[in-house]
């Protein structure tokens, strides 16, 4: 179980240890890949870019713009989220109590450069295992009973006619940054989907009667109100709930500032729709729940939610 504390609030998960007793049932420890695994959460302090990494007893003055005040929501679930992280840090043993490190990261960093160069060739690939173990077939793991598709999303109807309990998402949102990267050289960062093309997939239609599905999404305002009042009712969803992915380093500190308007936050959104016409007698996932971990170092490497389920209201 990854859960290593859990309250009213939330849980304190650790991704680590969920990769690692997945793995320990199809290989060895000593193995190269089970090591670079440990090795993305190795996150000893916030992240900042190279020309950015200082000393913290080196203080700089700073000219900083003034932002937009976040609105009252935003400040309350800050509020929120930093209470439930100090009561985390009073908790014995979750956190790491050695010095700060100020290495930036560079194990973790390294460790995901090497994924990205080991996975960079790999294109579009269908593979199932009906047995019930885990099984390891052209540098992927697959588990127990199930089909996979790697493929663009556009040719889900590869997917026959099956019906899904449960459909997760992690968008490729529009973002500003990637889309400066991609000016200055066009192969780099990711290829983005804006919302005509995300209301073009055919949830509804590989959803079952009951279904929930599962949408990761960023903290811009845009693309939030975008999913609850366009893309759901199009999916024919009803929005249910929000929870919120929490990111510290091992020490417990947050990977970074909260930030007020619309600057980066230390923590991710996902969202929970279900059909519309769904049993009203089914459970949904409860308003505002916290989950906190140490980030992997792979980029949009989402934490677990498997492992919450059987403390959850996830029906």
């Amino acid at each position: 179980m990854s859960i290593l504390y859990s309250d009213d609030d939330g849980f304190f998960i650790s991704h680590q240890t969920f990769i690692s007793k997945l793995y320990d049932t199809i290989l060895n420890k000593t193995e190269n890949s089970v090591h670079l695994y440990e090795h993305f959460f190795h996150i000893n302090n916030p992240f900042v870019r190279d020309k950015q990494q200082v000393e913290t007893s080196v203080e700089t003055n700073v000219v900083k713009r003034k932002r937009k005040r976040p609105p009252l929501e935003e400040d309350e679930i800050s509020k929120r989220i930093k209470t439930f992280i100090l009561n985390l840090k009073n908790q014995t043993g979750l956190f790491s109590i050695l010095p700060k490190i100020l290495d930036n990261n560079n194990c973790a960093r390294n460790a995901s450069i090497k994924f990205y160069e080991s996975t960079s060739a790999l294109k579009t690939f269908y593979g199932q295992n009906p047995n019930p173990h885990l099984h390891t077939a052209n540098g992927y793991v697959f588990p127990p009973k199930c089909q996979f598709y790697c493929d663009n999303v556009f040719n889900m109807k590869n997917l026959g006619d099956q019906k899904f309990d449960l459909i997760l998402l992690d968008p490729p949102w529009t973002n500003k940054y990637i889309k400066r990267k991609k000016k200055i050289k066009r192969d780099e960062g990711y290829t983005m989907m804006v919302d005509q093309d995300l209301a073009q997939l055919p949830i509804n239609e590989y959803l079952t009667s009951n279904g929930l599905v599962c949408v990761w999404c960023t903290n811009s305002q845009n693309h939030i109100d975008s999913l609850k009042s366009i893309l759901f009712p199009i999916w024919n969803l009803k929005y249910v709930a929000c929870w919120y992915w929490i990111k510290v380093t091992e020490c417990g500190d947050f990977v970074c500032n909260f930030a007020p308007g619309t600057g980066k936050q230390p923590y991710e959104r996902i969202f929970f729709g279900r059909k519309i016409d769904c049993d009203t007698k089914i459970k949904n996932p409860e308003e505002h729940k916290f989950i906190a971990s140490i980030p992997s170092s792979v980029h949009s490497h989402k934490p677990p939610l498997s492992a919450t389920r059987g403390r959850t209201k996830i029906a």
